[in-house]
């Protein structure tokens, strides 16, 4: 005749109590960053999208196996950048990869300011300028110091542009639409900086001026 073994039931101590509560926590903070990542990655695959659209290439991530490529010889316009031009309005637009910088920028905050608002396009944009400091390994440079500049400048015009179509009351595509065609007319008429090399970004207030405090500036044999 067997006997039956009683298992003894599982004792919870206050240090298995700890970890438990702890894997919750961490769970639920991941919720939030997990929804925060994926917003941004869907920013930067429809900013792309566009690129590829207006520009014929995409610099973030690639959407064509044959992206239109720089064919014109460098001027003093494009600062010695190759280029070629596209139609906008039915006017030339000299393209450079500082020009579909301007418009990631632009286009980008234009976007995050229609659906989440301004304060959180400053915010998200303010950050990326961080994360390309910290981990591009040119943060001290100057001509990073100054395209920063230049950056924040352009995701300023984008926050304004991407406010002016929640005020038309504009949904889904026709928002985007709107967003990039009147980006594309503020790097056309120069409202969006085309170069971090133009005169007038270095009249532009700093990075702490602009709520960056921390970021690096150049180094003094720059």
């Amino acid at each position: 005749m067997t006997t039956a073994v009683r298992q003894k039931p599982a004792v919870s101590t206050p240090l298995t109590s700890k970890k438990s509560k702890l894997k919750s926590v961490v769970a639920i903070a991941m919720i939030p960053i997990t929804l925060l990542a994926l917003y941004v990655f869907s920013v930067i695959w429809r900013v792309s999208a566009y690129e590829q659209k207006v520009f014929g290439r995409s610099e973030l991530i690639p959407m064509s196996l044959q992206p239109r490529k720089f064919t014109e010889i460098p001027s003093m316009e494009t600062y010695g950048a190759f280029t070629y031009d596209i139609q906008v309005n039915h006017k030339p637009l000299r393209v450079h990869k500082q020009v579909i910088n301007g418009f990631q920028h632009a286009f980008g905050s234009g976007l995050v300011a229609y659906e989440l608002g301004e304060q959180i396009a400053d915010l998200l944009f303010r950050a990326n300028e961080y994360v390309e400091a910290y981990f591009s390994g040119d943060g001290r440079r100057y001509s990073h110091y100054m395209d920063t500049r230049k950056d924040l400048y352009n995701n300023m015009i984008g926050r304004a542009i991407g406010m002016e179509a929640r005020q038309k009351n504009l949904t889904g595509g026709a928002a985007d639409r709107y967003i990039s065609a009147r980006v594309l007319n503020s790097i056309q008429n120069r409202e969006v900086i085309p170069h971090w090399l133009e005169p007038k970004v270095k009249d532009l207030p700093s990075l702490e001026e602009y709520g960056c405090p921390g970021l690096p500036h150049p180094s003094p044999d720059e």
